[in-house]
């Protein structure tokens, strides 16, 4: 893994890790330890995927990678945190850990809660803190150092003891009634293989009148643009660290201006260089090669599993393929912000195809980390 960071961009990290994708991925094994599927596995949250592809691709094999691919949904529901505590829905799903929850609201500014794999995390002000008689430890909030001004307080309620009747867990149901008691917008989705369990979590809020919303999706066509070469052959040439972290940003540039559906990467972009002087990165030892792209791009809340599932469903389909297309994609993700600093903002996965004479494929993958402005 490395770590590219400097002077006034420290603020700002790009974790970017190479390697081989694992061969014989097994669709049912989503939650693997191996990167690129770990790096997806650390962003359980989040709200805007994108997957980029040359249109040979996308013709090839999207649909029946779409077929097989079900629909992500999620649920959006207002109620109180009390909730998360009672009844049906908390023996059924928050007990098996098997919910991702995430409450409305800035964090380092407002209340921010959160439930991910039966661990609930509240994010409060130093006032609200104290009037719980909860135990947490301070949070860096993006304002002044060394103040203390926000808390955070993370309660496991797989433990054994979490349970109605024990003083532990009661002094929670307290601090939930008296204290934590406002009823807020929360986000919730499934951690599960089966999106009937989705509906089941809304049959026990039914109470608060749950919406249960499909992601939406689009499919972009983009015009021809200039490619940059994208090989691990490529990566492997390049003569230094220094060399290879250039080629990397680069890269991500390229991706970046690809989502926002730039002109300046197109094959007919004429502008004049006062304006504007980008020109997509080319070696020495390769033409820059044009192709058309497509950006299927989905929009809500969704699960690492379900990604894990888009990429390895890609992956095994590309590789059936026996005719030559073109070598590589791009995945994409922003998470929702869950802290005020250092929050994990998201990733892109590059999947780069070996050569005819070397099966299977690697993988380049950046992890982007923001901060506060204000320290």
């Amino acid at each position: 893994m490395l770590d590219f960071a400097e002077g006034a961009s420290a603020h700002e990290k790009s974790y970017i890790t190479i390697g081989p994708i694992p061969e014989a991925v097994d669709p049912q094994e989503l939650h693997s330890k191996k990167a690129p599927f770990s790096t997806i596995s650390h962003h359980s949250l989040v709200h805007t995927i994108e997957l980029i592809l040359p249109k040979d691709v996308y013709t090839a094999i999207w649909s029946s990678i779409r077929e097989k691919l079900g629909r992500p949904r999620y649920i959006q529901v207002i109620m109180p945190l009390i909730t998360l505590l009672e009844g049906d829905f908390f023996n059924d799903f928050v007990k098996p850990g098997s919910v991702l929850i995430l409450s409305e609201g800035r964090p380092g500014v407002d209340d921010v809660f959160s439930l991910e794999q039966g661990i609930l995390t509240l994010q409060m002000s130093r006032d609200k803190y104290e009037r719980t008689g909860l135990t947490g430890k301070p949070i860096r909030s993006g304002g002044r150092k060394h103040e203390k001004e926000r808390f955070a307080i993370e309660i496991d309620l797989r433990q054994p003891s979490m349970l109605h009747g024990k003083k532990g867990f009661e002094r929670i149901i307290w601090a939930c009634r008296n204290v934590l008691n406002a009823s807020v917008t929360w986000l919730l989705i499934c951690d599960a293989v089966s999106q009937n369990s989705l509906d089941k979590a809304a049959a026990a809020l039914q109470k608060y009148q749950p919406r249960i919303l499909d992601c939406e999706f689009e499919e972009i066509a983009h015009p021809v643009v200039r490619v940059p070469p994208l090989s691990m052959d490529e990566v492997r040439s390049q003569s230094s660290l220094a060399a290879l972290e250039d080629y990397c940003n680069e890269v991500s540039e390229w991706l970046g201006l690809v989502s926002l559906q730039s002109p300046r990467i197109s094959v007919d972009d004429v502008i004049d260089p006062y304006l504007s002087r980008y020109a997509v990165p080319q070696s020495e030892s390769t033409q820059l090669q044009s192709t058309a792209l497509v950006i299927l791009r989905w929009q809500g809340v969704m699960g690492s599993r379900w990604i894990n599932q888009l990429l390895v469903s890609y992956l095994l389909q590309r590789e059936l393929r026996t005719d030559r297309l073109s070598v590589w994609s791009a995945l994409s993700a922003s998470a929702f912000p869950r802290v005020a600093v250092e929050n994990k903002d998201g990733y892109t996965i590059l999947s780069l195809r070996e050569s005819a004479e070397t099966k299977g494929s690697s993988f380049v993958a950046w992890e982007f980390i923001g901060a506060s402005l204000s320290t």
